[in-house]
């Protein structure tokens, strides 16, 4: 568009009312500006109105496409103008799209009166440069952004016929052509350089679109609206002469995208690695397969990002990540505000600041960016494409999808069990792993806290090594080939492990494979471990009395294996038991004959292995004059290699009380097995003791006592003052018998002196295991066990045999009371007698 033809006229005869003025274009130049109102383009004065009453002029074309401006003077004066004097206006026009032919290019003027011809004057019109039309300039290739080599592709309507084209890019700036290659039977011409390809061989003809498919383009620099210079000539002399048609500086191709670029390497982390307090082993391991992950990405943008533009981010490829809605964040110097939505391709569309103009920046240009975002990966290879876009065909930034994707390893399933898990004993432990389809070469297993791993054979398994320790105070071992092949029987793993005295805060157990590579994971899991178990029916009583000596101290447990023949006993600071004394260990029932016993470290060593079964035995015990502050007993059964083979520790002992009471005593009339017999119990007071409500006696077990009526259990000191009436023995349960105080007047008092009761008991066929009595004082008179919350202090005594004699009848009839207290209940010398009797 030519929108200011200025013309200037002067004529040499004054203009009157009638005349006419006619100003002709050259060919094909348009002045036409509304053909309804057949007025003229654009037409205005120039220095003010000249014609005012005669007005603006109109315009008309003849069929040879002719154009001229045209006035009849009508000023209603004398002369309508003067002559010599300027007649100035402009007008608006078109070019065609070729200059017109040598005579038809001039502009004409002419005075008429009439059909006479006043005055007239030609002007010669100026050169037009043929215009491509229908230009094209079209980013074809795989790749979009800044940069990166690509194809375009160019389209044009030659006005002339030319044979060599030439392309100049202009912006962005560092387009480049060097590699570029066009189709046969295109030619590049050798002076293409950078930004400028020339083309030969193009056999463009006037009016017949050309297509060209460019190759190999590196496109620019940054990205924005490209704008290109498009030349034809009629050969590839490239003479400007022979220059035919071009189309310059044009903008109506493509815009370049610009490039995303990633700052540092992507990183995705596990769910479990933000909260390592809570997942301290997990929060170790690598992101898995189908277990959401946290994806982290810093990126710049080439070009800045407009609020209200929308961010994509696409994972694609064969194995496509779910991508999570929310949590999403986009930080800069701040958080970006954004409004995410999922489509239905899986992609995140995030709209930067939301409702704002649109002439706000979002993003700034070549800034770090970092974006977080929630996802589920799947196993398998894909790509990460980010794109910017402002609903344009093309983005306004893009990475082009050549952002590699992360590699997420396997879930292992991991099952862990144990036929026996006693504490502190080496146990067979077996793993039965599936590693899903991951090639593992090396198992690295992690026990839960204080487990280990036993290489006392050189190894703690079939091609298992202890390694490292690991977080939290576990242990690891490494299963691997020593060929290095990958390891293919994961099921019915056996290893041995150490267990630890209790069972950890925690009992999981992990396992991390290994493939091709020093330390390349490949997958990981848990699995449920087991419970450390205590020995069974484990129990330890004792006098807690300050400073008491030589009390019998009994300790029962529970076998569920045959094995085993040594008895050690870890008793708390202060405590000191004895079993090497004769006398001092009480078998009760602990098989053979009489054990090898040490006193420090405690050992008792049996002439036999044990079996299934329940075991009691007593000693002598020495007490501190106040409770340790770890105090705690343990058991440990081990056999003849010294291997535990069940244990019990941390059993707790009994907060220990001052009360004057000692020499428990305990008498019985015969042993027969399924008789009647006369059992006298009692203990000593050696200071006046209050607070005492009740005395209660427990049984052995399947013993019963046989009191029919209130007067069958006998006070034998008449100075302990029981409960008023005939309902101070309460009988009600067989395994026991609660001697109750007198409460009157709240309670009273306990003088010093031996106190003891007689009742009648049947004997059991046979002697039960756990085969030991106890009297217990209490604080209440609802105590009903020996060691429930109202016993002050409870005293085992071992039980005796069957066809024991009791003490007192293989004593000198001359033993003191004092004598008899002290060697109550001793079983060996009976024993020995009976023995000799036998």
């Amino acid at each position: 568009n030519i929108n200011d033809v200025d013309i200037l006229l002067q004529f040499p005869d004054p203009m009157k009312d009638g005349d006419e003025i006619i100003v002709t274009g050259p060919r094909d130049f348009n002045l036409i500006g509304n053909p309804e109102l057949a007025n003229c383009n654009e037409f205005r004065w120039v220095g003010g109105v000249q014609l005012p009453v005669t007005g603006e002029p109109g315009c008309t074309c003849d069929l040879q496409n002719f154009c001229s401006i045209r006035w009849i003077i009508d000023e209603s004066k004398d002369p309508a103008y003067p002559q010599n004097q300027d007649l100035h206006f402009k007008v608006g026009t078109t070019n065609p799209s070729k200059t017109p032919f040598l005579t038809d290019n001039y502009w004409k003027v002419a005075h008429m009166k009439g059909s006479v011809v006043k005055s007239s004057h030609i002007f010669q019109g100026w050169s037009v440069n043929p215009q491509l039309e229908n230009v094209d300039l079209r980013l074809v290739g795989t790749k979009y952004a800044a940069g990166k080599i690509s194809d375009i592709e160019v389209k044009f309507t030659p006005i002339t016929d030319a044979d060599t084209l030439k392309i100049e890019a202009i912006f962005p700036t560092q387009f480049n052509f060097d590699q570029s290659t066009v189709p046969l039977p295109y030619d590049i011409d050798s002076r293409s350089e950078g930004s400028t390809l020339i083309i030969n061989r193009g056999g463009f003809r006037a009016g017949v679109m050309a297509t060209i498919a460019i190759n190999t383009v590196r496109l620019g620099r940054a990205g924005g609206q490209t704008r290109f210079n498009f030349v034809t000539y009629k050969d590839e002399t490239l003479d400007l002469g022979e220059k035919r048609d071009e189309k310059l500086d044009f903008a109506g191709g493509f815009r370049l995208p610009g490039l995303i670029s990633v700052i540092s390497a992507p990183i995705l982390r596990s769910q479990y690695q933000d909260a390592r307090a809570m997942f301290p082993v997990k929060s170790i391991f690598q992101p898995r397969v189908q277990e959401d992950a946290k994806a982290e990405f810093t990126l710049s943008f080439s070009r800045a990002v407009q609020a209200s533009e929308r961010l994509l981010v696409t994972c694609q490829g064969q194995a496509k990540y779910q991508l999570k809605q929310s949590p999403f964040v986009v930080i800069g110097i701040g958080e970006i505000e954004t409004n995410v939505e999922i489509d239905t391709d899986g992609i995140l569309r995030a709209t930067l600041k939301p409702g704002r103009p649109a002439t706000e920046v979002a993003l700034q240009a070549d800034t770090p960016y970092t974006i977080i975002m929630w996802v589920l990966p799947v196993q398998g290879t894909n790509t990460w494409r980010f794109d910017t876009s402002d609903g344009g065909s093309l983005p306004t930034n893009t990475n082009d999808g050549e952002l590699n994707g992360f590699a997420p390893v396997e879930q292992f399933v991991l099952g862990v069990e144990a036929v026996r898990s006693p504490p502190r004993a080496v146990v067979n432990v077996i793993l039965n792993i599936d590693v899903g389809n991951a090639i593992v070469r090396e198992l690295i297993i992690v026990t839960p806290p204080e487990f280990s791993f036993d290489d006392s054979a050189g190894g703690c398994g079939n091609m298992c090594l202890p390694g490292e320790s690991f977080a939290t105070n576990r242990k690891t071992a490494t299963i691997a080939s020593p060929t290095g092949e990958p390891l293919t029987q994961l099921q019915g793993i056996q290893v041995r492990v150490l267990t630890p005295e209790q069972t950890p805060s925690s009992v999981t157990w992990y396992v991390e494979g290994r493939g091709q590579g020093a330390g390349t994971t490949v997958g990981w899991g848990e699995g449920a471990g087991f419970f450390v178990t205590q020995m069974a029916a484990t129990n330890v009583m004792y006098p807690a009395v300050a400073t008491v000596q030589q009390a019998q101290i009994v300790f029962t447990f529970a076998l569920n294996v045959n094995a085993g023949n040594q008895i050690n006993i870890v008793a708390p600071p202060g405590f000191i038991l004895t079993c090497s004394t004769e006398g001092a260990l009480k078998q009760i029932s602990l098989p053979g004959g009489k054990p090898n016993c040490i006193d420090d470290p405690l050992q008792i060593v049996v002439d036999t292995t044990l079996t299934r079964d329940q075991y009691a035995f007593a000693l002598l015990v020495d007490l501190p004059p106040e409770t340790p502050a770890a105090n705690t007993f343990s058991i440990i059964i081990r056999d003849l290699d010294n291997n535990v083979v069940d244990a019990a520790y941390s059993i707790q002992g009994k907060p220990i009380v001052a009360i004057p009471v000692t020499r428990p005593y305990l008498f019985w009339s015969q042993s027969e097995p399924g008789q009647r017999t006369e059992v006298t119990i009692g203990l000593e007071f050696t200071l006046t003791t209050e607070g005492v409500k009740a005395v209660l006696i427990m049984l052995p077990e399947t013993f019963i006592h046989d009191v029919q009526t209130p007067t069958d259990v006998q006070n034998m000191n008449k100075d302990f003052r029981v409960a008023a009436g005939s309902d101070w023995a309460d009988t009600q349960y067989t395994d026991r018998i609660k001697i109750a105080l007198d409460d009157s007047g709240g309670g009273v008092d306990i003088d010093p002196g031996v106190y003891r009761f007689k009742f009648p008991v049947l004997v059991p066929p046979s002697m039960p295991n756990s085969n030991y009595w106890s009297i217990s004082l209490c604080n209440d008179r609802d105590c009903q066990q020996p060691d429930d919350r109202y016993i002050i202090v409870s005293f085992p005594i071992a039980g005796f045999s069957l066809y024991e004699l009791p003490p007192e009848a293989i004593r000198p009839p001359n033993m003191d009371r004092e004598s008899r207290g002290s060697t109550a209940g001793v079983v060996f010398i009976a024993t020995l007698l009976l023995l000799i009797l036998r």
